[in-house]
């Protein structure tokens, strides 16, 4: 009982350190479809093998057009297996990484949200506090994420049906609209 009252104190506080992040994060909003962008910054949960692997097309298809292209997967575990070494497009984080109230906090993140991708795509949904927490503190100029009700950070939000719900499912319909839009 005691404990799940710590949690919910930390979620609530955590919520308020985002809403304010949130306000108080000066960026240049811009449109960029995949012919304009130069730089793509992904987030998304790196916690299983399965994961990790459900990224690597989309990556690999960034990188094959020339862009500077870079994933930061979130693991919730308290340390990086084998699976989570850093490669020339990956870097990831994990709770240990994280402050008492879940906000993010080592170099590498420094570093991310500190950079002005022309895009920051976000793979995960918003249950994932570490990653909402980068969200609302990138610099990126134009962001895309999977619609959430109450929670519309990002310029480019891409609905899905129910049942096709799922991370194929996602990366398809970002790609298909980052080809298409501004033209």
């Amino acid at each position: 009982m005691q404990i799940q009252l710590l949690e919910d104190i930390k979620h609530k506080i955590g919520k308020y350190v985002f809403q304010r992040d949130l306000k108080h994060n000066k960026r240049q909003k811009s449109v960029y479809n995949l012919a304009d962008a130069k730089s793509i910054g992904i987030l998304f949960e790196a916690t299983t093998k399965k994961q990790i692997a459900s990224i690597k097309p989309l990556v690999d298809y960034f990188f094959g057009l020339k862009k500077d292209v870079l994933a930061l997967g979130y693991v919730n575990s308290k340390k990086l297996s084998y699976d989570h070494a850093p490669k020339l497009q990956y870097d990831y984080f994990c709770i240990k990484d994280l402050n008492w109230y879940y906000k993010p906090q080592n170099y590498i993140i420094e570093n991310f949200v500190k950079k002005e991708y022309d895009i920051l795509i976000n793979l995960s949904d918003s249950s994932c506090i570490p990653i909402k927490y980068l969200i609302a503190s990138s610099v990126a100029r134009f962001k895309v994420g999977k619609l959430e009700e109450g929670f519309e950070i990002y310029d480019l939000m891409i609905e899905l049906k129910k049942e096709d719900d799922n991370m194929e499912k996602l990366i398809s319909e970002i790609a298909k609209y980052l080809k298409i839009i501004n033209k």
